[in-house]
């Protein structure tokens, strides 16, 4: 009976993804809408994402998205690859004084399906009870183009749910250097000096502790950040930070840090060593280890993903060489 219902949705999806009743359709990076807004149980809603990153947020879902994928390529490359990360619990903030502020709520379970438009057929990719703890998924393009559906489960009593997910589109190409696909293997010095530029984190950390998470696929190492220089928080997030705390970084993309006034009438607490969380592919075997590391990461799925990390000694030395030759591509600190 599951089997005639989905052949039936394939059929009618496949037939009406392009129907003038099918919805609001969104045409950006990120995209919002709920469930409530259509009349047909079974509508099938076109979502087109131009971006190689963003969110996609299903209020009440109801029926079904089409979510189209569509980024920006050089004029020479057509194919890419899609990563889906279905949000199944809040994330926490990426720099936080303690572990408490950073414990990984309870999942919930996801209120829909996936699955990937192929030629003929739709492939899945993910169900909430098909056994896979993780919660990315990838898949590639076919001759250009990308499609996802994402099919909302049965209702079950009046609780709100909401499918979120976020989503990134990467070239297959590997000519073209990207911050994300370093993995495993060591970064050239045209690489780090590239990543200082352009990561949403660089600090100098020591690693203190390192734990497998199977539901992102990643290590998750968990570093003490001994100098901060430069970190771009998500939104809404600074202001968490300011009303938590009387000293308080302000975090801006010129690797600057700003430091707040303490406050007069407030007695004078114990300054509280600053921690983040940035991932890894398992694949690597990464793991807590000895030394200082000058840390490089970028925000990919709404986590902290890796770029590069070498030893503090090694990149002082590249730093004196690129400043005295004056070949950096901005200002190298240390």
């Amino acid at each position: 009976m599951r089997f005639a219902r989905l052949f039936f949705f394939v059929v009618l999806v496949l037939g009406l993804s392009c129907s003038a009743g099918a919805g609001v359709i969104g045409d950006q990076c990120d995209w919002i809408g709920s469930g409530l807004t259509s009349n047909a149980e079974r509508g099938v809603t076109p979502v087109y994402l131009r971006c190689r990153e963003g969110s996609v947020s299903w209020m009440y879902p109801r029926g079904a998205l089409r979510l189209l994928f569509r980024p920006p390529l050089p004029a020479d490359e057509r194919d890419f690859r899609v990563c889906i990360r279905v949000v199944r619990r809040p994330d926490p903030p990426d720099l936080f004084h303690t572990l408490q502020l950073n414990e990984t709520e309870a999942a919930d379970r996801f209120p829909a399906r996936l699955f990937v438009e192929g030629a003929k057929r739709l492939e899945p990719l993910y169900a909430p009870n098909d056994g896979d703890p993780r919660e990315l998924r990838c898949f590639r393009s076919r001759k250009g183009r990308a499609a996802l559906y994402v099919e909302a489960e049965p209702e079950d009593g009046p609780k709100k749910r909401v499918a979120a997910l976020k989503y990134e589109a990467r070239l297959l190409d590997k000519r073209h250097y990207d911050p994300a696909t370093s993995e495993c293997r060591p970064c050239t010095e045209a690489e780090m000096e590239l990543a200082f530029c352009t990561s949403d984190l660089v600090s100098r950390g020591v690693i203190v502790g390192s734990e497998q998470r199977e539901d992102l696929d990643t290590t998750q190492l968990t570093l003490r950040l001994t100098k901060l220089i430069r970190a771009t928080a998500r939104e809404n997030e600074q202001d968490k930070i300011d009303q938590e705390n009387d000293e308080y970084y302000r975090y801006d993309v010129d690797n600057a840090i700003e430091h707040k006034p303490r406050r007069r009438h407030r007695a004078r607490r114990k300054e509280r060593s600053l921690h983040a969380h940035v991932h890894v592919s398992s694949t690597c075997g990464a793991s807590a280890g000895a030394g200082e590391f000058l840390v490089m990461a970028r925000r990919r799925l709404g986590r902290y993903s890796l770029v590069c990390a070498p030893r503090v000694d090694d990149w002082v030395q590249l730093v004196l060489k690129r400043n005295a030759d004056g070949t950096a591509h901005c200002l190298l600190q240390h």
